[in-house]
Protein backbone atom coordinates (compact mmCIF):
# COMPACT_ATOMS: atom_id res chain seq x y z
CA UNK A 1 0.00 0.00 0.00
CA UNK A 2 1.32 3.40 -0.98
CA UNK A 3 1.82 6.32 1.32
CA UNK A 4 -0.23 9.43 0.62
CA UNK A 5 0.22 12.29 -1.76
CA UNK A 6 0.96 15.01 0.77
CA UNK A 7 1.18 18.77 0.64
CA UNK A 8 4.84 19.48 1.35
CA UNK A 9 3.95 22.55 3.38
CA UNK A 10 2.48 20.36 6.10
CA UNK A 11 4.38 17.08 5.75
CA UNK A 12 4.86 15.36 9.10
CA UNK A 13 6.49 12.06 9.96
CA UNK A 14 5.05 10.44 13.04
CA UNK A 15 2.40 13.13 13.17
CA UNK A 16 -1.29 12.72 12.78
CA UNK A 17 -2.82 13.42 9.41
CA UNK A 18 -0.99 16.24 7.62
CA UNK A 19 -2.63 18.40 4.99
CA UNK A 20 -3.17 15.78 2.33
CA UNK A 21 -4.15 16.33 -1.25
CA UNK A 22 -5.04 12.74 -2.02
CA UNK A 23 -4.33 9.42 -0.48
CA UNK A 24 -5.29 5.80 -0.05
CA UNK A 25 -4.13 5.38 3.57
CA UNK A 26 -3.07 7.69 6.43
CA UNK A 27 0.38 9.24 6.56
CA UNK A 28 3.70 7.53 7.45
CA UNK A 29 2.83 6.58 11.05
CA UNK A 30 -0.16 8.18 12.73
CA UNK A 31 0.89 7.67 16.34
CA UNK A 32 -1.64 7.21 19.12
CA UNK A 33 -1.16 7.64 22.82
CA UNK A 34 0.01 4.74 24.99
CA UNK A 35 -3.47 4.58 26.49
CA UNK A 36 -5.04 3.85 23.13
CA UNK A 37 -2.72 1.50 21.22
CA UNK A 38 -3.60 0.21 17.78
CA UNK A 39 -2.25 -2.61 15.63
CA UNK A 40 0.72 -1.68 13.43
CA UNK A 41 -1.33 -2.58 10.38
CA UNK A 42 -3.79 0.17 11.31
CA UNK A 43 -1.08 2.77 11.77
CA UNK A 44 1.22 2.21 8.82
CA UNK A 45 0.40 2.97 5.22
CA UNK A 46 3.40 0.86 4.18
CA UNK A 47 5.46 -1.65 6.08
CA UNK A 48 7.90 0.01 8.44
CA UNK A 49 11.42 -0.02 7.03
CA UNK A 50 14.72 1.81 7.24
CA UNK A 51 14.48 3.56 3.87
CA UNK A 52 11.65 5.09 1.87
CA UNK A 53 11.54 6.31 -1.73
CA UNK A 54 9.74 9.62 -2.17
CA UNK A 55 8.95 11.48 -5.37
CA UNK A 56 8.98 15.27 -5.11
CA UNK A 57 6.69 17.27 -7.39
CA UNK A 58 7.81 20.92 -6.93
CA UNK A 59 5.39 22.18 -9.57
CA UNK A 60 5.05 25.90 -10.16
CA UNK A 61 5.13 29.30 -8.44
CA UNK A 62 6.48 28.99 -4.91
CA UNK A 63 6.48 25.21 -5.25
CA UNK A 64 10.24 24.84 -5.80
CA UNK A 65 10.91 27.11 -2.79
CA UNK A 66 8.58 25.06 -0.58
CA UNK A 67 10.19 21.85 -1.81
CA UNK A 68 13.70 23.08 -1.02
CA UNK A 69 12.68 23.91 2.56
CA UNK A 70 10.95 20.55 2.90
CA UNK A 71 14.14 18.73 1.92
CA UNK A 72 15.94 20.37 4.83
CA UNK A 73 13.19 19.39 7.27
CA UNK A 74 13.18 15.80 6.03
CA UNK A 75 16.95 15.55 6.35
CA UNK A 76 16.68 16.62 10.00
CA UNK A 77 13.90 14.11 10.67
CA UNK A 78 15.89 11.31 9.08
CA UNK A 79 18.88 12.07 11.31
CA UNK A 80 16.74 12.30 14.42
CA UNK A 81 14.64 9.17 13.93
CA UNK A 82 17.18 6.95 12.21
CA UNK A 83 15.79 6.23 8.78
CA UNK A 84 16.50 7.29 5.19
CA UNK A 85 14.43 8.91 2.47
CA UNK A 86 15.52 8.75 -1.14
CA UNK A 87 14.21 11.88 -2.83
CA UNK A 88 13.67 12.13 -6.59
CA UNK A 89 12.01 15.04 -8.38
CA UNK A 90 9.53 14.80 -11.25
CA UNK A 91 7.54 17.25 -13.36
CA UNK A 92 3.91 18.28 -13.04
CA UNK A 93 1.84 21.33 -13.93
CA UNK A 94 3.17 24.33 -15.80
CA UNK A 95 6.80 23.30 -15.46
CA UNK A 96 5.93 19.99 -17.14
CA UNK A 97 4.08 21.79 -19.91
CA UNK A 98 7.10 23.99 -20.58
CA UNK A 99 9.54 21.08 -20.56
CA UNK A 100 7.48 18.24 -22.03
CA UNK A 101 4.32 19.83 -23.47
CA UNK A 102 2.37 17.63 -21.06
CA UNK A 103 0.99 18.68 -17.63
CA UNK A 104 1.80 15.26 -16.13
CA UNK A 105 4.16 13.23 -18.34
CA UNK A 106 4.01 9.44 -18.29
CA UNK A 107 7.51 9.27 -16.83
CA UNK A 108 6.34 11.36 -13.85
CA UNK A 109 3.35 9.07 -13.36
CA UNK A 110 5.54 5.97 -13.47
CA UNK A 111 8.00 7.43 -10.97
CA UNK A 112 5.15 8.26 -8.58
CA UNK A 113 3.74 4.75 -8.87
CA UNK A 114 7.13 3.26 -8.02
CA UNK A 115 7.60 5.42 -4.92
CA UNK A 116 6.52 4.84 -1.34
CA UNK A 117 5.13 8.36 -1.19
CA UNK A 118 4.74 11.54 -3.22
CA UNK A 119 5.17 15.11 -1.98
CA UNK A 120 3.32 17.64 -4.10
CA UNK A 121 3.91 21.38 -3.71
CA UNK A 122 1.63 23.48 -5.93
CA UNK A 123 0.77 23.97 -9.59
CA UNK A 124 -0.57 26.65 -11.89
CA UNK A 125 -0.05 30.30 -12.71
CA UNK A 126 -1.20 33.09 -14.99
CA UNK A 127 1.26 31.97 -17.65
CA UNK A 128 -0.85 28.93 -18.55
CA UNK A 129 -4.36 30.29 -17.91
CA UNK A 130 -5.19 30.70 -21.59
CA UNK A 131 -3.87 27.31 -22.69
CA UNK A 132 -6.30 24.76 -24.15
CA UNK A 133 -7.76 22.41 -21.55
CA UNK A 134 -5.35 19.57 -22.31
CA UNK A 135 -2.39 21.88 -21.68
CA UNK A 136 -3.56 23.39 -18.39
CA UNK A 137 -1.67 22.61 -15.16
CA UNK A 138 -4.81 21.38 -13.38
CA UNK A 139 -5.32 18.77 -16.10
CA UNK A 140 -2.12 17.15 -14.89
CA UNK A 141 -3.47 17.06 -11.34
CA UNK A 142 -6.68 15.39 -12.51
CA UNK A 143 -4.66 12.84 -14.46
CA UNK A 144 -2.64 12.00 -11.36
CA UNK A 145 -5.82 11.52 -9.31
CA UNK A 146 -7.41 9.28 -11.92
CA UNK A 147 -4.40 7.15 -12.83
CA UNK A 148 -3.27 6.61 -9.23
CA UNK A 149 -6.71 6.24 -7.69
CA UNK A 150 -6.22 9.18 -5.34
CA UNK A 151 -9.72 9.56 -4.04
CA UNK A 152 -9.61 11.47 -0.74
CA UNK A 153 -8.68 15.01 0.22
CA UNK A 154 -8.17 16.17 3.81
CA UNK A 155 -8.83 19.86 4.50
CA UNK A 156 -7.95 20.75 8.11
CA UNK A 157 -9.03 24.04 9.62
CA UNK A 158 -7.44 24.74 12.99
CA UNK A 159 -7.00 28.09 14.71
CA UNK A 160 -3.78 28.48 16.67
CA UNK A 161 -4.11 30.39 19.90
CA UNK A 162 -1.13 32.56 18.96
CA UNK A 163 -2.88 33.72 15.78
CA UNK A 164 -6.49 33.92 16.86
CA UNK A 165 -6.49 37.73 16.85
CA UNK A 166 -5.00 37.84 13.35
CA UNK A 167 -8.24 36.51 11.88
CA UNK A 168 -10.70 38.84 10.17
CA UNK A 169 -13.38 37.06 12.21
CA UNK A 170 -14.05 37.83 15.85
CA UNK A 171 -12.20 35.83 18.52
CA UNK A 172 -15.43 34.38 19.87
CA UNK A 173 -16.23 33.02 16.39
CA UNK A 174 -12.92 31.34 15.56
CA UNK A 175 -11.35 30.51 18.91
CA UNK A 176 -11.06 26.77 19.37
CA UNK A 177 -11.99 25.88 15.80
CA UNK A 178 -10.51 22.50 14.87
CA UNK A 179 -12.30 20.67 12.07
CA UNK A 180 -11.30 18.30 9.29
CA UNK A 181 -13.17 18.21 6.00
CA UNK A 182 -12.88 14.93 4.07
CA UNK A 183 -13.54 15.45 0.37
CA UNK A 184 -13.97 12.81 -2.34
CA UNK A 185 -11.82 13.40 -5.44
CA UNK A 186 -12.48 10.87 -8.18
CA UNK A 187 -16.21 10.17 -8.24
CA UNK A 188 -19.18 12.44 -8.93
CA UNK A 189 -18.69 14.78 -11.90
CA UNK A 190 -14.89 14.57 -11.98
CA UNK A 191 -14.76 11.60 -14.31
CA UNK A 192 -18.44 10.73 -14.82
CA UNK A 193 -19.46 9.89 -18.38
CA UNK A 194 -21.06 10.65 -20.74
CA UNK A 195 -20.46 14.38 -20.62
CA UNK A 196 -20.02 17.12 -23.15
CA UNK A 197 -21.66 19.96 -25.05
CA UNK A 198 -24.03 19.27 -27.93
CA UNK A 199 -26.11 21.51 -30.17
CA UNK A 200 -29.83 20.87 -29.75
CA UNK A 201 -32.43 22.87 -31.68
CA UNK A 202 -29.80 25.43 -32.59
CA UNK A 203 -28.45 26.04 -29.08
CA UNK A 204 -25.64 24.55 -27.04
CA UNK A 205 -26.63 22.13 -24.30
CA UNK A 206 -24.10 21.02 -21.71
CA UNK A 207 -24.41 17.87 -19.66
CA UNK A 208 -22.45 15.93 -17.06
CA UNK A 209 -22.99 12.90 -14.89
CA UNK A 210 -22.77 12.71 -11.09
CA UNK A 211 -21.93 9.06 -10.57
CA UNK A 212 -20.91 7.18 -7.41
CA UNK A 213 -20.59 3.44 -6.89
CA UNK A 214 -21.23 1.80 -3.52
CA UNK A 215 -17.53 1.00 -3.17
CA UNK A 216 -16.60 4.66 -3.71
CA UNK A 217 -18.99 5.73 -0.97
CA UNK A 218 -17.70 3.00 1.33
CA UNK A 219 -14.03 3.87 0.98
CA UNK A 220 -14.41 7.62 1.53
CA UNK A 221 -16.60 6.92 4.57
CA UNK A 222 -13.91 4.63 5.95
CA UNK A 223 -11.28 7.34 5.47
CA UNK A 224 -13.47 9.82 7.35
CA UNK A 225 -14.00 7.31 10.15
CA UNK A 226 -10.26 6.63 10.36
CA UNK A 227 -9.52 10.34 10.52
CA UNK A 228 -12.13 10.86 13.26
CA UNK A 229 -10.72 7.98 15.33
CA UNK A 230 -7.28 9.58 15.34
CA UNK A 231 -8.50 13.05 16.32
CA UNK A 232 -9.44 12.04 19.86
Amino acid sequence: MKLPIVSVAAFLIGGILPTTSAFTQPSFVAKRTAAAPAPASALNAVSKKDSYSVTLLPGDGIGPEITAATKEVLATLCDRFGFEIELKEALIGGSAIDAKNDPFPDESLEQCRNSDSVLLACIGGYKWDNNPRELRPETGLLKMRKEMGLFANLRPAKVLSQLVDASTLKREVVEGVDVMVVRELTGDVYFGTPKGIDVVDGERVGYNNMIYSESEIDRIARVAGDVASKRG
